[in-house]
């Protein structure tokens, strides 16, 4: 049986910026998230209930991929042991350590996650990303803006999705220049 993965994306209710006002019965939902306007932006009868709007401030126009590479040979060394761990038969996810890795490329991706997930199960993953040279074990992120999602390379023709990767004390690119957040 083929397991399956949801990519879920996140609403409006786990968000800081939506701001509630009156009764259950006649509540009205405005979002705070723009940061050059004055007033929060009142969402309409037309808009999802559940899901981020179209025009949410969150979501980016196109989604972006980041690649994480290994942070030193140490890191690579270790990889190994998260790749035997790993048994495709049993396991849905893999559990690795963000501390071994470190921001190497980021640009702008055509897919969202779920789509980056499908195409590589019936496609191959090395096709899709052959051009920007990943290595086995690094790791790609798709990010949306509202949910970032991470999927391991665990060989040429598969990835496996991350469980958690905890990305405090990683470097990223701002600019072309590298800063610790």
């Amino acid at each position: 049986m083929p397991k399956k993965y949801s990519f879920p994306e996140l609403g409006c209710s786990s968000c800081e910026h939506l701001q509630r006002v009156g009764g259950v019965l006649c509540e009205t939902r405005y979002c705070g998230g723009f940061p050059k306007k004055k007033k929060p932006r009142r969402f309409r009868s037309s808009d999802p209930k559940y899901k981020a709007p179209k025009w949410c401030p969150r979501r980016l126009p196109t989604p972006v991929c980041r690649i994480y590479g290994f942070a030193d040979e140490q890191s690579r060394s270790m990889d190994v042991l998260a790749r035997e761990g790993f048994d495709s038969k049993k396991d849905q996810y893999i559990s690795i350590q963000a501390s071994h890795y470190k921001l190497r490329l980021e640009m702008p991706f055509s897919m969202n996650a779920r789509a980056f997930f499908e195409a590589t199960r019936h496609g191959g993953s090395y096709e899709i990303l052959s051009e920007h040279d990943i290595g086995l074990g690094e790791v790609v992120e798709i990010d949306d803006g509202l949910k970032p999602y991470y999927f391991y390379y665990l060989n040429w023709s598969k990835v496996v999705p991350v469980s958690f990767f905890n990305l405090n004390g990683i470097a990223s690119l701002d600019n072309g220049k590298h800063t610790i957040e």
